[in-house]
């Protein structure tokens, strides 16, 4: 009888052990990205503050921070964005970066990929099912239509995954610069298959809905985000009202969680306060509108 219980208790503790260190069945925690643009104007106390907001997150030394472009003004030299944008930002440990046309004002933007050097455009396996595709939307003549291959064969290969897509000028914005054709070859080629775009460039916040790759509504089109408020001096409203999801004359981070196949964004601002919100489901790639 004494044999039988010790031989139970021991079997009951190995599955204890089981369950809390390999065969736990918990819900694994949501991946998340902190997106900023437009930071590094030397002149403003704004991108420090936004910086200090995103740090305030419990969560930021395990959250990605992406960058879409524009990191240092006028010319994002290495000089310049060592003296405007790196005090505030390298002590984020899990960092990703896009150009801007503030970027490439240095020569071939070499100011940036000495910061971050990895090539764009390339795939970054976020975990689960989200790759997000860094793409330059600064490219010309042979490296715009090199681009342009790499994405139609990633996108050919990326069958059932959930995409996201960050470049920096927006194709469809209700700010200063409004919307911008030049991209759409890029917006042509991902609208129905990655779940959303990412974009700074216009300097205010902005959640545009699902569209088409005409830019009409659809249930089954991307939906895309502007998030130029990361320091630089922030834009009026412009004249085209893409949306009604804007905010204007605002600091701030866009924080988006990605949670089996949905997602969960809120747009934060430098003193905290969650100034809009929404949330998502997957677009699996392979689908289009």
């Amino acid at each position: 009888m004494l044999q039988f219980l010790a031989t139970s208790s021991v079997k009951a503790i190995f599955i204890l052990f089981l369950l809390l260190v390999g065969g736990c069945a918990c819900a694994a925690s949501p991946i998340v990205l902190h997106v900023i643009g437009d930071t590094g104007d030397c002149d403003l106390p704004s991108t420090a503050q936004v910086s200090a907001a995103i740090r305030r997150q419990e969560d930021f030394r395990d959250a990605r921070l992406l960058e879409v472009g524009d990191l240092a003004y006028p010319v994002a030299t290495r000089e310049r964005l060592l003296e405007c944008h790196e005090p505030h930002f390298s002590m984020f440990p899990k960092r990703l970066a896009v150009p801007g046309n503030h970027d490439w004002a240095d020569s071939d933007a070499a100011g940036f990929f000495s910061i971050f050097p990895k090539p764009v455009p390339r795939v970054e396996d976020l975990g689960g099912p989200w790759r997000l595709l860094l793409l330059d939307s600064n490219l010309k003549g042979v490296a715009w239509e090199r681009q342009l291959l790499w994405l139609e064969g990633m996108l050919g290969g990326s069958r059932g995954k959930c995409l996201i897509a960050a470049w920096h000028h927006p194709r469809w914005s209700s700010g200063k610069h409004g919307d911008l054709p030049f991209v759409d070859p890029l917006w042509r080629r991902v609208s129905g298959y990655a779940t959303f775009t990412l974009h700074g460039h216009d300097h205010h916040f902005e959640a545009l809905p699902q569209f088409a790759a005409d830019g009409a509504a659809s249930h089954r089109g991307t939906a895309s985000f502007v998030v130029g408020t990361g320091g630089a001096r922030l834009y009026p409203p412009g004249e085209n009202k893409r949306s009604e999801r804007t905010v204007h004359g605002q600091f701030g981070f866009l924080r988006i969680s990605l949670d089996g196949l949905r997602y969960h964004w809120r747009f934060v601002g430098v003193d905290d306060k969650v100034l809009d919100s929404g949330s998502g489901t997957c677009q699996p790639t392979g689908r289009r509108p």
